[in-house]
C-alpha cells in the first residue's frame, strides 16, 4: 500500500520485543521449488522473529492502458483473500515501479501460518464485491495522503506510464480505479499477477533453511505459475517531451533518460552516479523551495526500456523552468571527474551493501534510527535484500563486484553519453481542470 512505505518502509515491522544473540549477518542460502518459485532464505540464529516477502511483477508502470493503479488496487484485494485486515503490521504490502511485494511479520511460533497466506494470496483466490468496496475507498485515501504531501511520486509514474507506453494523454488517477469491475479486475489478476519465471520469496529470521525448503515446498510447490506476459505497450509516445493532465490536485515533473539494463556493464556506474545525483537533488536548497517530495532513480524498468529518472512534486506557484534548469546544473556536475570525489568512498560502500546482508546487531550499535526496533531493522533488511535478489537475480554477485571498481571517470563517462539533452524525455502533470 503505497503511501504508507515508499519513504518509511519501516511502519510494517512495528511488532514486539526481538531477542537477537547473534553478531553475525544473516547465512544466505537459496532455493528453487518444484513449481519454479525462487527463494532466499536470510537465517539469523537466535531470532525469534520471521518475515516473509513475495515480490511480484505487475506494477505501476507496467499497467495496461486505461488501467492506472489496477496493480496497486489488485494488491488490497489480493491481501484480503485471506480475510479483513486487522494488523496491518502482520499482513500488507506494497505497490511500485518495481512490481509489487506481499508481506507477513511474524514470530518462529506462527511462521507456518505466513507460508498458508502467502500460498493463497499467490494462488487464484477469488475477489470479492464486498472487499472491493471496502479497499476502494482505501486506495484513492492513499492518493489523497501522497496529494497533500507533495509526495506524489510513485503515483507519477503510473502516469507516465499511460503516457508514454500507451500514448494516452489525460490520465485518470482515480477514475480508472473507481470504474473498475470486479470481473475484469480478477481476469487481469489471473493473467499477470503470478509469472513462471518472475515470483521470488524472501524469509528472513529464526528458521533454518532446511526446514524451511521443506515447508516451503508443502505450501507453496503446488502453485501454477502462469507463462503469461506483462500488459504489452500499445501507442508509444512518439514526442520526447509531453504535457498530460491527471485527476490529482498536484503538478508533477518527471524526467527519465533511456539507460542500459541491470546486466550491462556501465549499469554499475549509472548505479553509484544515481546515487551522488540522488544526495544533490535532496540536499540542494534551490530545489528545496520549489518542490515537495524529490528522489531519482535507476530503476524504472519497463517490459521494453530501463530508465533513469528524477520524479518530483511541485509547490503551488513554483516555476518549472526553474526546477528543470537546476535538475539540469545538477546533472551537468557530474559530468566532470573532479566533482565526483564521492565515489572513492560511495563505490566501496555499495560493494559492501550488495555483497552480504549487514549485521543486525552492528546496524543496531551504530546506526539505529531514533525508535527503530531490531524487529524493524530486521523486516527492512529482509525486505530490500530481497527487492536486490528480484532485481539482479544470479547476477547480484557480479553487479556488488562491479561497484567495487567504478571510479570517477566511469561516472562521468556514462552522465556525459546517456545523460543528454537529445535523450531526455519530460512529463509535466497538471491538475484536471474541473468540468
Amino acid at each position: 500500500m503505497i503511501c504508507r512505505i515508499k519513504h518509511a518502509i519501516v511502519v510494517l515491522f512495528l511488532l514486539g520485543n526481538f531477542s537477537l544473540a547473534s553478531a553475525a549477518p544473516p547465512e544466505v542460502t537459496r532455493f528453487t521449488l518444484s513449481n519454479g518459485i525462487q527463494v532466499v532464505s536470510l537465517y539469523v540464529e537466535d531470532s525469534t522473529d520471521v518475515c516473509i516477502f513475495s515480490y511480484l511483477p505487475l506494477g505501476l508502470v507496467a499497467d495496461g492502458k486505461a488501467k492506472t493503479q489496477w496493480s496497486h488496487l489488485i494488491e488490497h484485494l489480493v491481501l484480503r483473500t485471506t480475510g479483513p485486515i486487522k494488523n496491518y503490521v502482520e499482513r500488507n504490502g506494497q505497490t511500485t515501479h518495481h512490481g509489487m511485494h506481499l508481506d507477513f511479520i511474524g514470530t518462529t511460533d506462527n511462521w507456518k501460518h505466513g507460508l498458508e497466506l502467502q500460498a493463497k494470496w499467490l494462488s487464484d483466490s477469488p475477489l470479492s464485491e464486498t472487499d472491493l468496496a471496502e479497499e476502494l475507498p482505501k486506495a484513492l485515501s492513499e492518493l489523497d495522503f501522497v496529494t497533500n504531501n507533495l509526495h506524489t511520486g510513485l503515483f507519477a509514474m503510473a502516469a507516465w506510464n499511460q503516457v508514454f507506453r500507451h500514448g494516452e494523454t489525460d490520465i485518470a488517477m482515480r477514475g480508472a480505479i473507481e470504474s473498475a469491475e470486479l470481473n475484469e479486475l480478477q481476469a487481469y489478476r489471473n493473467r499477470h499477477l503470478v509469472h513462471a519465471d518472475r515470483v521470488l520469496l524472501c524469509v528472513i529470521g529464526g528458521i533454518e533453511p532446511e526446514t524451511l525448503q521443506s515447508a516451503m515446498e508443502e505450501q507453496l510447490g503446488e502453485i501454477k505459475l502462469t507463462a503469461n506476459t506483462l500488459p504489452s505497450a500499445t501507442t508509444p509516445a512518439a514526442e520526447k517531451n509531453r504535457r498530460a493532465t491527471w485527476d490529482v490536485n498536484v503538478t508533477h515533473y518527471m524526467e527519465t533518460y533511456p539507460i542500459p539494463d541491470p546486466t550491462h556493464e556501465n549499469y554499475a556506474a549509472f548505479f553509484v552516479a544515481n546515487v551522488l545525483l540522488n544526495q544533490a537533488l535532496m540536499m540542494d536548497s534551490e530545489l528545496k523551495q520549489l518542490t515537495g517530495s524529490i528522489f531519482c532513480g535507476v530503476d524504472l524498468i519497463t517490459p521494453e526500456q530501463t530508465y533513469l529518472y528524477v520524479t518530483t512534486a511541485l509547490k503551488p506557484d513554483s516555476d518549472i523552468e526553474k526546477v528543470k534548469q537546476r535538475i539540469g546544473q545538477l546533472i551537468n556536475q557530474l559530468k566532470q571527474p573532479e566533482n565526483n570525489w564521492q565515489v572513492a568512498m560511495t563505490a566501496p560502500a555499495l560493494s559492501q551493501q550488495f555483497s552480504a546482508p549487514m549485521d543486525i546487531e552492528m546496524v543496531m550499535q551504530q546506526h539505529k534510527p531514533a525508535g527503530m526496533t531490531e524487529t524493524m531493522l530486521l523486516g527492512n533488511l529482509g525486505l530490500q535484500w530481497g527487492l536486490l535478489e528480484y532485481q539482479h537475480g544470479d547476477t547480484l554477485p557480479e553487479f556488488a563486484s562491479a561497484l567495487a571498481n567504478v571510479s570517477a571517470d566511469d561516472v562521468a563517462d556514462v552522465v556525459n553519453r546517456y545523460l543528454t539533452e537529445a535523450a531526455r524525455m519530460t512529463l509535466v502533470l497538471t491538475p484536471r481542470v474541473s468540468e
